[in-house]
């Protein structure tokens, strides 16, 4: 079952939109540095619509060998096309992944049933746990919660659903009638804490890139009944997902780890990176939360 602070890996590229492999290193062992529960490679904040197959096999077999068990490896499979995804998954067992990720298809607007297939099919094409995934401000589709069950029932191995709806009461609603080792992780930063509030297992973030040590310590006071000082850090948190505005997903998670001198690279085109104004504006909102000295 998966508990705790997951990150959602940005692909770090050089000047040439290349992956920078001695980048991604450095990340994974910073990460599992900061005692994070695991890492979501090939993740929406890695920008995984830019990837050709063969760079997310390559991302799925250097992470895995780099993390070496350490910590969690979730492989994100999620494509349109049901063939790609379970040709993905099938990489990502092979690679040594502990776990898989797949998002809705995008761009088609598949019916409840048809969604129900697709991701019957990757759980078929595997006997790794399958981790659901909702992300509709990106994919454009959501999976509903009869369908979550309906997929929870038929396949014992699908172990539960990142959540990056933003709907605090569809998030409620997966955690309702959730079988009892089905994990419900949010994947939007303001809702962490209203997340465990509401029993679910914790999140996969993007801002664990930049400040795993907030949602972290989220977990922890909420671990010991400590909430106003929980709603305290959940506040700071908060503000990094305000500012991802001032630019296109994922360039302002880019520029505040490039801040913070992690390497990350630039996002490949057409996202553009930060003007000079958006960066100087969130360099002072990353003082102001306390993840950059002032």
């Amino acid at each position: 079952m998966l508990r705790g602070i997951y990150s959602a890996l940005i692909t770090p590229f050089d000047e040439n939109e290349n992956i920078d492999e001695r980048g991604l290193e450095e990340l994974l062992e910073w990460s599992i540095g900061k005692g994070l529960n695991g890492v979501f490679i090939v993740s929406s904040t890695g920008e995984s619509w830019a990837l050709s197959f063969e760079e997310k096999v390559r991302l799925f077999r250097h992470t895995v060998a780099i993390v070496n068990k350490r910590i969690a490896v979730i492989a994100g499979v999620g494509v349109p096309s049901t063939r790609e995804a379970v040709r993905l998954t099938e990489a990502a067992q092979a690679a040594g992944a502990d776990s898989v990720c797949a998002v809705p298809p995008s761009f088609i607007r598949p019916t409840q049933d048809e969604m129900i297939q697709h991701y019957g099919a990757i759980a078929e094409a595997t006997t790794l746990p399958l981790l659901l995934y909702n992300i509709p401000m990106l994919a454009g589709n959501v999976l509903e919660p009869p369908a979550v069950r309906t997929l929870a029932e038929r396949y014992a191995h699908i172990q539960g659903i990142k959540d990056s709806s933003g709907d605090l009461t569809l998030l409620n609603n997966l955690l309702l009638r959730r079988r009892s080792d089905f994990s419900v992780l949010t994947g939007i930063d303001t809702l962490l804490l209203p997340g465990l509030l509401a029993g679910s297992q914790g999140a996969i973030l993007g801002s664990a890139n930049v400040c795993p040590e907030l949602s972290l310590e989220i977990v922890r006071l909420f671990d010991a009944g400590q909430h106003d000082r929980a709603w305290e850090v959940q506040n700071r948190l908060t503000r990094f997902w305000l500012v991802m505005g001032l630019g296109s997903f994922p360039a302002p998670i880019k520029a505040a780890m490039q801040l913070r001198t992690l390497p990350a690279g630039s996002t490949r085109q057409p996202i553009a990176p930060l003007t000079a104004t958006a960066r100087a504006e969130l360099q002072r909102e990353l003082q102001a939360m306390g993840v950059l000295d002032s």
